[in-house]
């Protein structure tokens, strides 16, 4: 069977530049994602922080930013993001009370996940990761079926 196909006009469309879907920097630059139950990084952040194995999170509430800073096992509120690998590794981490304040205070939707985009920044001579939340990714997620 044979269709004819129709001949159209291009007037008034407009090339689309290829930048536009490239992921390059979501996937390059340093990320954060927070789930009603869970946070988190890119290989980029850890790399960012020079690998370490532990940080210490700071927020900022009203500003809806999250500051990982660099820190030692001496440190008393220190969290190990990474994985106990060879090679280093980010790992999720299960925090379910620090993230249902997130989403109570920034009033987030329980059933969304919320990705924000880090930069370096420095306090007091020393290097970390600053992300502000305010104009995060955000996307419905699904529950992995429990066994």
């Amino acid at each position: 069977m044979s269709e004819t196909i129709q001949e159209i006009s291009r007037e008034g469309f407009q090339v689309v530049s290829g930048e536009m879907f490239r992921r390059a920097l979501r996937l390059s630059a340093p990320t954060a994602t927070i789930w009603p139950n869970r946070i988190s990084f890119s290989k980029a952040a850890l790399a960012a922080l020079n690998n370490c194995e532990r940080v210490r999170f700071e927020v900022n509430a009203p500003k809806r930013c999250l500051l990982v800073v660099p820190v030692t096992e001496k440190d008393k509120d220190n969290v190990r993001w990474t994985k106990n690998s060879k090679e280093p590794a980010v790992r999720m981490i299960e925090c379910l009370a620090f993230t249902k304040q997130l989403y109570e205070s920034w009033g987030w939707n329980n059933d969304l996940g919320y990705r924000a985009i880090g930069r370096i920044v420095s306090s007091d001579k020393k290097v970390m990761l600053l992300f502000d939340f305010n104009n995060a990714e955000n996307w419905k997620f699904k529950e992995k079926a429990k066994a």
